[in-house]
């Protein structure tokens, strides 16, 4: 074939993708857009220290407990949710990296992200009293009034014993189509008029989920992105901790963040209709959906590329890769690609 008719072939094959995407994917919008039943409606704004790397956020008697991450700046704070202020806190050395904290009998439990300890402190005074031990990573955690339930960066949620923090069960979180929801992460743990829920970040990513802790189904999902875009300044400072104040009401923040926010999450309780947590289309299932035949085609033209579009690269010009992960730190440094595999909260 001459390189007129590659030309022809490839534009031929790119204007068919153009030309069929946006109905399909106007389509699949319009149709998701006609279940959305879960929104944040903001109440108020408060100041949070942007120096807290923010793993555990926790409401209990009118004051915030919040836990901050990070090698050398991890540490155990009570803060004044109005004004933002600390109270009291408690710095921790170089070799503890906090996450998640959840309330339990008048002591805080505040995981580790790889030490596999968890550590107990009182409330009164944030003194050490005792500590658990788990194996892999500890990432978020929440007291459900019978046992502790902890995220490990996975789709999978542990139910541990609150005396040996043993594995009771474990359940998969999923969208209402059976897609695994990993990378879950800083939990909230309440109960709604239509049974227990639990209230999930989802790290990387700016929505909340809530599951059913008998299945790990997700009811709900909320879209947070207006609230991330105010403190969007850093690839670690994302949306994370959720602290349940009354009712629908939470407080929650994110890692640096500036603020904090009293939030409404409505219909808690009301499950919605085919919640798809990775993608948002109806007929996943068939390949000849409007993203199956986008897909398809957009394969297609990169075989084609590959094949016929050697003769056309640049002498000399390499790609770049752009999807390196970022470890959580003060100032991340490029990680090679055999880190890719890794998660980092």
């Amino acid at each position: 074939m001459s390189r007129t008719g590659r030309s022809s072939l490839l534009l031929s094959l790119f204007v068919s993708a153009i030309v069929f995407s946006p109905p399909m994917q106007a389509e699949n919008i319009d149709e998701y857009d006609e279940n959305i039943e879960h929104e944040i409606i903001i109440l108020s704004e408060h100041y949070h220290q942007n120096d807290a790397f923010t793993q555990g956020l926790e409401m209990y008697n009118g004051t915030i407990y919040e836990s901050t991450g990070l090698y050398g700046f991890s540490s155990l704070r009570e803060v004044d949710p109005l004004t933002g202020d600390v109270i009291r806190s408690k710095s921790f050395n170089d070799t503890v990296f906090s996450e998640g904290i959840t309330v339990y009998n008048d002591t805080i439990v505040m995981l580790t992200w790889k030490s596999q300890i968890a550590y107990v402190f009182e409330m009164e005074n944030l003194s050490q009293v005792s500590s658990y031990e788990y194996e892999g990573e500890g990432w978020g955690i929440c007291f459900d009034g019978h046992s502790f339930v902890m995220s490990n960066g996975t789709s999978s949620i542990s139910f541990r014993n609150t005396e040996t923090f043993e594995i009771e069960r474990t359940v998969s979180v999923t969208d209402s189509f059976g897609n695994l929801i990993s990378r879950i992460n800083e939990l909230e743990c309440v109960n709604t008029p239509a049974g227990p829920r639990v209230i999930a970040n989802v790290w990387q990513q700016d929505i909340i989920v809530v599951f059913d802790p008998s299945n790990g189904t997700v009811v709900g999902e909320y879209d947070a992105s207006h609230l991330s875009s105010e403190n969007n300044h850093g690839i670690n400072n994302v949306l994370n901790g959720i602290a349940h104040s009354k009712d629908s009401e939470f407080w929650i923040t994110g890692k640096n963040w500036s603020k904090m926010y009293l939030i409404q999450m409505t219909n808690l309780s009301q499950a919605g209709e085919d919640i798809c947590v990775s993608s948002c289309e109806t007929g996943q299932g068939s390949i000849f959906s409007g993203t199956g035949l986008v897909t398809i085609t957009v394969f297609i033209v990169g075989i084609l590329f590959i094949i016929f579009g050697r003769d056309y690269a640049p002498i000399g010009e390499e790609g770049v890769e752009t999807s390196n992960r970022h470890d959580e730190q003060s100032n991340p440094p490029r990680q090679s690609q055999e880190d890719e595999g890794i998660l980092y909260d």
